[in-house]
């Protein structure tokens, strides 16, 4: 029986081609963190529902996460180009309907289609590359990947800015249009792949369900602790821990199982994912809620939040960029130390940040955050990928992203609880009034001492979110040590 896959002996030129396409798909993907993160404060602003607005990161990160193996395994099925295109073409609807939010329930509910398509965009466009690049230039060729998170670190707070400040809101989805659009009909013309004569196995969609609703409703805890009864609490725990007990029973049995258990006794792909989850929660950390901290606390703009989060995604590129170079000659473990030693000094950084400080010290942490996320995402990337058979790929590498994005969504949902229970110990009203922090006009219609008093109480919510993520941090330099010692590149690819 054979296996379906992309050709693995691609054209120098249309292989070229299909890695470019596959950067514009990464390069929407970037763009939609740097633009969104810097827009929230201002959205949260004109809808309302500041408690809520973690659940706009958290469910299109719970939809990412829980799709994202399903589209690995559709993938090794079915073919990389149909199951992309079809991934975009959700995404991209997903997008659309976001722009008509009215209300933050809605942009929640639009979020959650956004990210059920959104689940197959970076695992996929990196699996293709990986397919047709070969061994030795697959650590340039995933370089490059990082060097576009760059790029739209740059174009992304500017077009935030000028959206926010020109067209609108909405259009910090709807950018997502055309640059989707041109990648589908690139991968369409370019990606050739052989008719299948691999028996296709069948999706456990009942799976899936329960482990969205498991996740679902842990994260619920989390994020509303605060705001639900404690037999509420009780019996959404319950349920989301009955729900993912009832996953863990339908994968033992499972033929076919979404997540591939085989996988997890390899050691170095253990680590992958253990590390896929610190540093998932940790990069959520930071694009989600510094944002607030420089718009609500400092009284900076939308663009200065931007240039910020600007700093930590070029420094993850240049580490990122770099170490490609270099990484054929390399163990993973130092890498791995290395990066873990950087995210623990940039989370240690933001534990000093304090109201009347600028923004320079933030940068530094930024860069320190980034640099650390940049050697971990590239070292374990290509781990992953480097040792496992071809026709695995796919569900290794959608394994490691959905990982991370399971390490995003309990990560937004964690840091969103520890930010409300600082809010309301502030008093009952503290969720209203601090909109008026992140929106300028109201800002300034703030006597003196009211401002002081939010500036004050949500900088000390930030601050919790700050230790949660040093601790979490700590955790990611505990997990280096699961790499085998020896463990790199093989030398023959």
């Amino acid at each position: 029986m054979s296996t379906m896959h992309p050709d693995p002996l691609v054209a120098p030129r249309r292989g070229r081609l299909i890695v470019g396409a596959m950067l514009i798909s990464t390069f929407m993907a970037a763009v939609e963190v740097t633009v969104i993160s810097t827009a929230m404060p201002t959205i949260v602003g004109q809808l309302g529902g500041f408690n809520l607005f973690t659940w706009a990161f958290g469910v299109y990160l719970l939809g990412q996460a829980v799709t994202t193996p399903i589209y690995g395994r559709l993938a090794d099925q079915y073919g990389r180009k149909r199951v992309y295109i079809g991934s975009v073409a959700v995404f991209l609807l997903g997008s659309l309907l976001c722009g008509f939010a009215w209300s933050m329930a809605s942009l929640i509910a639009f979020r959650a289609i956004q990210g059920i398509g959104g689940g197959g965009l970076i695992p996929l466009a990196t699996t293709i590359i990986a397919d047709v690049s070969s061994p030795a230039d697959r650590p340039r060729a995933l370089g490059y990947v990082s060097g576009i998170w760059g790029i739209s670190a740059i174009i992304g707070p500017l077009l935030g800015s000028f959206f926010v400040g020109t067209l609108g809101w909405p259009f910090v989805f709807w950018v997502n249009l055309p640059i989707g659009l041109l990648t589908t009909i690139l991968v369409a013309r370019l990606l050739h792949e052989p008719v299948s004569t691999r028996q296709h196995a069948p999706i456990d969609v009942t799976g899936a369900m329960l482990l969205a609703l498991g996740v679902g409703a842990v994260m619920a805890v989390l994020v509303q602790h605060e705001s639900f009864s404690l037999p509420v609490l009780a019996a959404l725990l319950a349920f989301g821990l009955a729900a993912l007990a009832g996953f863990a029973q339908r994968e033992q049995r499972s033929a076919t199982p979404i997540l591939p258990l085989h996988l997890w006794g390899n050691p170095l792909i253990l680590a992958a994912n253990l590390s896929g989850l610190a540093c998932g929660a940790l990069m959520i950390g930071a694009t989600a809620f510094l944002p607030s901290w420089i718009q609500g606390v400092l009284g900076q703009s939308a663009l200065v939040a931007g240039f910020v989060l600007g700093v930590l995604t070029v420094s993850w590129t240049t580490a990122s960029m770099s170490l490609s170079r270099v990484l054929n000659r390399l163990a993973y473990r130092p890498v791995a130390l290395t990066g873990s030693l950087a995210l623990l000094t940039g989370a240690a950084a933001l534990l000093l940040l304090r109201p009347g400080q600028g923004a320079g010290w933030i940068i530094t942490a930024c860069a320190l955050l980034g640099v650390g996320l940049g050697l971990h995402s590239l070292v374990f990337n290509v781990a992953v990928q480097s040792s496992v058979a071809q026709h695995d790929r796919g569900r290794a590498t959608s394994l490691f992203f959905f990982s991370r994005m399971i390490g995003q969504a309990v990560g937004a949902a964690a840091f969103g609880g520890v930010l409300n229970a600082g809010l309301v110990a502030a008093g009952p009203a503290a969720h209203d009034a601090v909109r008026d922090l992140v929106e300028p006009a109201s800002r300034v219609a703030l006597p003196a001492a009211e401002l002081a008093r939010l500036t004050g109480a949500l900088a000390h919510a930030l601050h919790g979110v700050f230790t949660l993520a040093a601790g979490i941090a700590a955790v990611a330099l505990l997990i280096v040590f699961l790499v085998p010692r020896r463990a790199r590149l093989p030398r023959d690819g």
